[in-house]
């Protein structure tokens, strides 16, 4: 069978998700981490990877299916730029003709002078602190959901999801809607265990290793 990805060099982590065809080798890299040490994680960036996008995308969305077999007022809330890719993937299976974006920075074609914008800070261990912003088509998905499925690549800590859910939270006080509930995550994989903090349902194709300190050289 294929191994996916392995086109990087050094140590790798295999990936196995239940249903994949496939392994997938990951890089072992570093990345900053708190007190100036570094952390050795597991690099899934699935950011080109075409076919493993749509395999996992349609894993994604058959769990989807299953938890949520009505999905009318449904909308799904995803993260540019890795898990972009993906979730129009899983968009796609479930016939919904887009999803809301939250993207990393306030952008030209958003018209921040003429359109509304909603922006807050998060927290992740691959990004470091980030922003999240909103503009008006995606508000517009969101104001009119019953709920939301949020789609992303990789839930460590869950600082971008609970920065997704005070963006939601900031758009319907701009806007003056309710903030639609958000219902479930659904991610191609978690680093380690579930995170205390996280208040809704994470569902999980496969597991990464914890983070792992190491002293900066």
């Amino acid at each position: 069978m294929d191994v996916l990805l392995g086109r990087e060099s050094g140590e790798k982590f295999r990936l196995d998700a239940p249903g994949l065809a496939y392994p997938v080798e990951l890089p072992l890299v570093r990345v900053p981490g708190p007190g100036g040490r570094r952390l050795r994680i597991a690099s899934l960036n699935l950011v080109g990877q075409v076919r493993l996008n749509a395999d996992l995308g349609r894993l994604l969305a058959a769990r989807i299916r299953a938890d949520h077999p009505d999905l009318a007022g449904l909308a799904v809330l995803t993260v540019v730029e890795k898990a972009l890719q993906l979730a129009q993937v899983v968009c796609s299976e479930l016939d919904l003709a887009a999803c809301a974006v939250a993207y990393n920075r306030v952008k030209p074609h958003m018209e921040p002078d003429r359109r509304p914008v909603v922006q807050v800070g998060a927290d992740s261990i691959t990004s470091g602190g980030k922003f999240l912003a909103l503009y008006e088509r995606d508000l517009s998905l969101l104001a009119a959901a019953r709920g939301l499925l949020v789609v992303d690549d990789v839930v460590s800590t869950g600082g971008t999801l609970l920065g997704l859910m005070d963006l939601v939270e900031a758009a319907a006080a701009r806007l003056g809607f309710t903030p639609p509930p958000v219902l479930g995550v659904y991610c191609a994989a978690q680093e380690g265990d579930r995170h205390p903090l996280l208040p809704v349902p994470v569902f999980a194709l496969a597991t990464l290793p914890k983070p792992v300190a190491e002293d900066a050289a």
